[in-house]
């Protein structure tokens, strides 16, 4: 028997692991263009995101039009 996904849930709890502390491309609705920061966070509620610089970006999981990894994931963010 196959788990009936939230409406608001994309991913698996499983699927998301793969992403947990990798680099991303981040499509969110509120930004004009492509963000990349590493997932640090999952909630039911929201992706926390730390840029490259050091700021904590927190986004609603209804903001996220999708996101996807970097080819090149660097040691240290």
């Amino acid at each position: 028997m196959t788990k009936k996904k939230n409406k608001n849930e994309f991913c698996s709890k499983e699927q998301l692991e793969k992403f947990l502390n990798k680099i991303c491309i981040w499509n969110l609705s509120f930004a004009e263009r492509p963000l990349s920061g590493k997932l640090v966070e999952v909630t039911d509620e929201y992706f926390l995101i730390e840029m490259k610089d050091g700021r904590t970006l927190c986004a609603r999981r209804d903001c996220i039009n999708g996101f996807g990894m970097t080819r090149k994931q660097e040691q240290a963010i």
